[in-house]
């Protein structure tokens, strides 16, 4: 099924959800409060669906958004780098707007984003232009049961979804909330935007000196166009189609401590990749050399 088609039926699906859910928000909306957050975030490496640069990629990222009480919100973020001798340049912008609903035990919402990457950047999702997608949760007295579907638009558009399984434990401390909830998830797609990223990105740039990690010329097309007289002339391919496979195992311990008007969270992740991708350079088969990950996610978030 073509990306486009699957779209369209995650459009009407979503569409569905948003007219079950539009007279039980109206009744809990009252309850409810718009407010604004501002959140300070560190991401140790940036790791995709089990994917990442050779070079450590990490990120200082604060954001603001407004939450209106009925659920719709936009947010912007701004992500530094945190790392490497490009430390502290703006390496990605993220403008996302969303909705998001309760019904009973059963938790959904959509959202959109555009994003916007630096010329330089090595990150493997930095071909990524926009994405649109749904998730929901299914919340029970033993597990909760999730899962989503995103399309993401880069020089084809590619279709990924996920499902996961967790169990929270809930702690309560004066009125302040403790929760932890160890997860496990799967991901599966198509890569249409790595592929962009290897011609784009990953030999996409002049090395210079012996520190360089592998991001060595410009592609054009099916050839490359050297940067300087120090670049090689390198030509990327891909034989394999751009095939639909599970992309990662990730296990995730979220621990969230929320004060109602400030809260503190962090996310260890553990990311195991599966099916690497077959490339040719110059007419040489090789096959991508995939590794586990850990990285973590923690930051701070206020609200007024």
């Amino acid at each position: 099924m073509k990306s486009q088609n699957v779209f369209v039926i995650l459009l009407i699906t979503v569409s569905s959800l948003f007219q079950v859910s539009a007279n039980a928000q109206s009744d809990s909306s009252a309850a409810k409060k718009s407010y604004f957050k501002v959140q300070a975030q560190y991401l140790s490496n940036s790791v995709y669906s089990g994917r990442k640069d050779s070079e450590t990629v990490s990120y200082l990222t604060p954001s603001f958004g407004y939450f209106h009480k009925s659920g719709f919100y936009v947010d912007g973020e701004l992500s530094f780098l945190a790392n490497s001798i490009s430390a502290g340049r703006i390496d990605e912008i993220v403008l996302e707007t969303g909705y998001d609903f309760s019904i009973g035990n059963f938790d959904a919402g959509f959202y959109a984003g555009k994003y916007f990457y630096s010329n330089s950047s090595f990150a493997v999702t930095s071909d990524i232009k926009a994405d649109i997608g749904t998730y929901f949760t299914f919340n029970t007295n033993i597990i909760n049961v999730g899962g989503g579907a995103d399309l993401l638009v880069s020089t084809n558009n590619d279709l990924n979804i996920n499902a996961d399984i967790s169990h929270p434990f809930y702690f309560t401390v004066k009125d302040k909330n403790l929760s932890i909830s160890p997860t496990a998830e799967m991901n599966a797609g198509t890569q249409s935007f790595y592929r962009a990223y290897y011609e784009n990105r990953k030999f996409g740039f002049t090395t210079h000196g012996s520190n360089a990690k592998g991001h060595g010329h410009k592609k054009s097309g099916t050839t490359t166009t050297p940067v300087n007289d120090t670049s090689s002339i390198v030509t990327v391919t891909f034989p394999e189609q751009n095939r639909f496979s599970i992309l990662d195992y990730e296990f995730s311990l979220p621990m969230t401590f929320d004060a109602k008007k400030w809260g503190i969270f962090l996310t260890p992740t553990v990311a195991i990749p599966l099916n690497p991708a077959t490339y040719e350079i110059d007419g040489v088969l090789q096959k991508e050399k995939l590794s586990t990950s850990f990285f973590v996610k923690t930051g701070v978030y206020y609200k007024f």
